[in-house]
């Protein structure tokens, strides 16, 4: 157990590791100290046994997993947030919209900040922008799906959920006018059965959660090979 220089107990805001506090003066020595094992450690003329340990404190640290999924979880949060706003002020569906693509970006370096030991590289930038596109995507779809169902059965405005979907099938059926009749009338059929627009439409939902999903994999993992090249420069 790691005391203050006061004797008080002093633990890690984030982590809740014991922590320690040196002065200026001790410092020095441990980094002192520290080069001088490692240099012993690098002596081929002293045998291993008895080569003093080497100070691991300047490696960098594991990844510390619940401040990553809390820190995608504040991306879902925010998400849902933006969702809500836009009901009573379509407007910020824009900025939603802008957020979503920000997001795995602003996720890592809100990590990095908040972990600055953690070596950021390219596949953990890729895990965490995917986590974050998991969370934005599982926040919009739900509030989404809760709005719809709401809008039909508790305040029974059908017509504005089925107006929008009406409108985007009947341009489906005008781009299809010019075609031969034979060839379309399946199509047709199957267009007017409601549980076949009720899946396309799901399937519509799903593509669009995938390729977001894919995006943020690809954006969160920009970000931590910009990160891992940065870190290598210094």
């Amino acid at each position: 157990m790691q005391l203050a220089g006061d004797g008080a107990l002093v633990y890690c805001n984030h982590c809740g590791a014991p922590q320690v506090r040196l002065s200026e003066e001790m410092r020095e020595q441990a980094e002192q100290q520290a080069t001088a094992a490692a240099a012993a450690s690098l002596d081929p003329d002293i045998p291993a046994a008895s080569r003093p340990p080497v100070n691991r404190v300047s490696e960098p640290a594991a990844v510390i997993w619940p401040g990553a999924i809390q820190c995608a979880a504040f991306a879902g949060a925010l998400t849902a947030l933006l969702t809500l706003l836009s009901f009573p002020l379509p407007p910020v569906l824009l900025l939603g919209l802008f957020w979503g693509f920000a997001a795995p970006i602003v996720v890592l370096g809100v990590y990095a900040a908040r972990f600055p030991r953690t070596q950021i590289t390219t596949g953990f930038g890729a895990r965490i922008g995917l986590l974050s596109g998991l969370s934005i995507s599982a926040a919009s779809v739900t509030i989404q799906t809760v709005a719809m169902v709401l809008a039909r059965f508790a305040f029974h405005d059908a017509a504005s959920i089925d107006g929008p979907i009406d409108q985007v099938f009947s341009q489906f059926r005008v781009s299809l006018a010019d075609r031969p009749a034979a060839d379309v009338q399946p199509v047709l059929n199957w267009l007017a059965i409601p549980e076949f627009r009720a899946g396309l439409m799901l399937a519509s939902m799903g593509m669009m959660v995938t390729v977001y999903l894919v995006y943020s994999l690809l954006a969160g993992a920009f970000a931590g090979y910009l990160r891992s090249r940065r870190r290598t420069q210094a």
